[in-house]
């Protein structure tokens, strides 16, 4: 689907951009690298429930799973695809306009979301993915 791209961060030090490496004080994260960031939230996903269920016409979304696994449904606005992924700790999703997208959790998750741009409850439309 060309409207989402998922992507599992490196785990290294060793690159420039976006990675993720474990060190004794911790796990270390950099979640984005020289993008503009207008719009940053965090939340939890408790196993069962979902968050989501909509698209938007303008907003760029990222997502980073920083703990837990969710299942996300992706449905493209346009072109009518649809599709299933399990994602988890470490995955990057970028979901551009008018891809829908639910997260279910799997297990409980917490994630990270942000954008360039900043966030318009105008640009936010509900769709009924069955659940």
């Amino acid at each position: 689907m060309e409207k989402v791209n998922i992507q599992s961060l490196p785990y290294t030090k060793e690159v420039e951009g976006a990675k993720r490496w474990d060190e004794d004080k911790g796990e270390f994260v950099q979640v984005s690298y020289k993008q503009e960031i207008r719009h940053l939230a965090y939340f939890e996903l408790k196993k069962g429930f979902y968050r989501g269920s909509h698209y938007h016409e303008e907003k760029e979304e990222f997502f980073y799973i920083v703990s837990g696994k969710i299942r996300a449904i992706f449905y493209d606005i346009d072109l009518g695809e649809r599709e299933v992924h399990i994602l988890e700790k470490g995955n990057r999703i970028n979901v551009l306009p008018r891809c829908a997208h639910i997260f279910i959790g799997v297990e409980d998750a917490r994630v990270i979301e942000y954008s360039p741009q900043i966030y318009n409850k105008e640009d936010n439309f509900k769709v009924d993915f069955g659940l």
